[in-house]
């Protein structure tokens, strides 16, 4: 094919793009497709630039009717004049091309595309498949000024968007969007594909089968300090001692070397670790490059990714194949394990990566291991499926071209917002920035319709992050509501009617009043449940008249999620229980905490006290339980435990928690911190924390709680609302109980196994809840949020 640009074809979009490809290879790659079939889908015209010669990418392009060039630069960078003539062949080829963007993955691919496209004028996106080139310090230093000729970075997980962001490039440009599975190819094979890949190993029934597929890649002296990235020769070592122990195992290694360095370690492997030729060894066998890998995951019973610099790796196809993994704790391996899935070992360590293997042994011994794989399974599917990463890929190069103008999503909340200074500032720092930034995906923008106190001349504003509050009149409390609520409904239904997607925060009383009225104005909407008013009023805090709504409460949300066209929980499954979504409309459980970069490195190490115990909440209400909190810790000091207390809130009820704090002659021991706007604060205040307690008599999922979790900090906490799906067991108690409580936080502070234990457990489940990930399933499912007009209702 000649640099000419081929005729536009002509399409059905809107807003038709022509985006060109390149990449350093015509072999691999294949991961691409499913993001070109939906950039084709959608309408946009799609070319490739590979180097010269046959390779599956090639064929599987030319099978799919995609236009193919044979790049003029060979993708290698040596100081030779050649390099600059390649350079600018491939200039001309691009710029003959005419492409509206351009588009590059690996980072060869990326230097070659940013120095040939200079100057043409183009959007240029980059998808970096894994953070191998960041490990080397002078390519760091080099990325830091070469990646700001991206308009957008997409970092193919959660870590790599990390390391990008330290080098200065902004939240914003820097996506995290991992590269997606074809989850229905990848899937239990079931009894019978076990039962022949065993045969074919030749190990029986019973036989606890660990497997890793990986290439085998020679050293570099530039990265992981000269050895193997993927971890083979520490998966060797480890395997060795644990097989001496438990000679009824099997390990299977799939992949050869990935090219002629590589084949040559893996020969030194075989030498070093003394397997013979064909690849048998001590429970070992050793194939090469397979066709098909299914097979040997169904024969086994664990996947194993020792690497030392990884992206998702094979853990994810382990997932969807049914498979718990151990991962090391490198690059974007650790967010491929969710609590109770696998395990995350540090990397290069042969003597945990051991202790794992025992562990997981262990299960299969108990007939448990099998219940990580379904739960494995569950989470590869609901986090890295291939469409949902597609379509977030194709979001991404169109917003990057400004094709795509996205939505204003109306968000009716709660919220209360105060004036400070010349604008608005949330009253609870939970409802700032950071709980808007998940709805501007797409290009969308978000109007936040609550309540607000006078602001002279205005009743709207815009934040600096785009965000527009919708200020309704301000109230507290029931009797506040009551005289309001006439100019109230008719600001709501104002709002209501302009909003062009109508999302309901509940329970509350501006949700529930637009529930009402875009029933009464036929508008279709969103819900997103964040609580349940059936605790909060059985629980006695609003007085005897909400123990007797509570039950009313509870029928009118059900009600209202009923005829929603989309429900958002954030519990995995307490509120959707209570309050089920109507069947066949987009539901998914989305927690509404979102982690930044707040998440520990390690698990803590047990220290004898003094102890100090923190709770953060809301003194509005006494939904928090600080008061049974102030009353356990009379009885811990009572026991001779030396304990104190930091609680974090302001409120309506907070002179009461004074007052209880003087009559519990606690005045010494409980100090009182008021409302910490500064996260570096609530940071270091965790951070010095022994324990975290939230004896809350109503809850959804609670923020502070995770917070104080992704500090790897052990807590106690009520088994109410979504803590349970958090917290161990052990570590939950009932609700009003302080003696309970006592009990609970007196067995954890005074054994240091249990509390290390509950470190380590409480940082594994946060990670769960870090911002990125959750982001890209928070648009996944905007996406099915429905435009409010034009309501038929049945």
């Amino acid at each position: 094919m000649t640099a000419e640009a081929p005729p536009r074809s002509v399409t059905a979009a809107d807003h038709s793009l022509r985006v060109l490809l390149v990449l350093k290879t015509a072999q691999g790659g294949l991961w691409v497709l499913p993001h070109l079939d939906e950039l084709r889908r959608r309408g946009h015209e799609v070319l490739v630039v590979l180097p010269a010669g046959p390779g599956r990418l090639r064929t599987a392009l030319r099978e799919r009717g995609v236009p193919v060039v044979d790049s003029p630069f060979g993708f290698r960078f040596r100081p030779t004049p050649s390099v600059l003539f390649g350079l600018s062949r491939l200039r001309r080829l691009i710029r003959g091309l005419s492409p509206d963007v351009l588009h590059y993955h690996l980072y060869a691919s990326a230097l070659a595309a940013r120095f040939a496209g200079l100057g043409l004028g183009m959007p240029r996106v980059h998808m970096v498949a894994g953070p191998l080139h960041l490990e080397s310090a002078p390519i760091r230093a080099a990325e830091r000024l070469l990646a700001r000729l991206d308009t957008v970075t997409i970092c193919g997980s959660d870590h790599t968007a990390r390391r990008y962001r330290a080098l200065g490039r902004p939240a914003g440009r820097t996506p995290a969007i991992p590269y997606g599975f074809d989850t229905q190819r990848f899937q239990p094979l079931g009894g019978k594909a076990r039962t022949e890949a065993r045969a074919r190993l030749g190990v029986g029934a019973g036989t606890f089968v660990a497997v890793m597929v990986a290439y085998v890649y020679g050293p570099k002296r530039s990265v992981c300090a000269g050895r193997g990235i993927k971890g083979h020769e520490v998966l060797l070592a480890a395997w060795a001692k644990f097989h001496a122990a438990h000679p009824d195992s099997h390990l299977v290694l799939v992949g050869s070397g990935f090219d002629e360095a590589g084949e040559k370690y893996r020969q030194q492997l075989i030498r070093r670790f003394r397997l013979d030729q064909d690849g048998l060894g001590p429970g070992i066998t050793w194939l090469g490059t397979v066709e098909d890998v299914r097979p040997w995951y169904a024969a086994a019973d664990l996947s194993v990714s020792p690497s030392l610099s990884d992206n998702h790796g094979a853990a994810v196809e382990a997932g969807a194949m049914g498979l718990p993994s151990i991962v090391s704790d490198a690059g974007g391996l650790p967010e491929t394990v969710a609590p109770g899935s696998g395990w995350v070992v540090p990397r290069g360590d042969g003597e945990a990566l051991s202790e794992a293997l025992r562990a997981a042994h262990a299960e299969h011994v108990r007939g448990a291991l099998s219940d990580r794989g379904r739960y494995a399974r569950r989470f590869v599917v609901a986090t890295f499926s291939g469409s949902l990463a597609a379509g977030a890929v194709a979001d991404t190069i169109e917003k990057a071209t400004g094709s795509r103008t996205g939505r204003t999503i109306s968000l009716f909340t709660d919220a209360r917002f105060v004036v400070r200074g010349q604008g608005w500032a949330p009253l609870d720092p939970a409802n700032g920035p950071s709980a808007r930034e998940g709805y501007l995906c797409d290009g969308n923008r978000i109007r936040v319709v609550a309540r607000g106190e006078a602001l002279p001349g205005r009743s709207n504003a815009t934040f600096d992050d785009g965000a527009e509050l919708l200020a309704l009149p301000c109230y507290r409390g029931a009797f506040g509501l009551a005289r309001k609520l006439v100019p109230l409904t008719l600001a709501v239904a104002r709002a209501v009617a302009g909003a062009e997607v109508v999302v309901l925060r509940l329970p509350g009383a501006v949700g529930a009043l637009a529930a009402l009225i875009c029933r009464v104005l036929r508008r279709r909407y969103a819900v997103e449940v964040v609580g349940d008013p059936a605790d909060v009023l059985a629980s006695g805090a609003l007085g005897p008249a909400g123990r007797f709504l509570a039950k009313p409460a509870a029928a009118y949300l059900r009600s209202v999620v009923r005829g929603a066209d989309a429900s958002r929980f954030v519990t995995r499954g307490a509120l959707q229980r209570r309050y089920p979504p109507r069947p066949g409309t987009p539901a998914l459980a989305i927690p509404n905490v979102r982690l930044g970069g707040t998440v520990a490195g390690s698990a803590r190490a047990w220290a004898p006290g003094p102890f100090r115990i923190v709770a953060i909440g809301s003194h509005e209400t006494r939904y928090k339980g600080h008061d049974v909190l102030l009353k356990a810790l009379r009885r811990l000091l009572d026991s001779g435990l030396p304990v104190c207390a930091a609680i974090v809130g302001n409120g309506r009820i907070h002179d009461e928690l004074l007052a209880l704090r003087r009559s519990e002659r606690l005045t010494g021991h409980v100090v009182f911190l008021g409302t910490l706007s500064n996260r570096a604060m609530v940071t270091d205040l965790l951070d010095s924390a022994s324990l975290f307690a939230m004896p809350s008599r109503t809850e959804g999922l609670p923020r502070a709680l995770v917070e104080a979790m992704a500090r790897a900090l052990p807590a106690v906490g009520s088994a109410v609302g979504g803590i349970p799906e958090l917290l161990d067991e052990s570590c939950l108690v009932p609700v009003d109980d302080p003696v309970a409580l006592a009990d609970a936080i007196r067995r954890l502070l005074t054994d240091p196994q249990a509390w290390e234990a509950q470190s380590a457990r409480n940082l594994t489940v946060a990670r769960g809840y870090e911002q990125a990930a959750l982001d890209r399933r928070l648009a996944g499912w905007l996406r099915g949020v429905p435009s409010a007009r034009r309501r038929s209702w049945p």
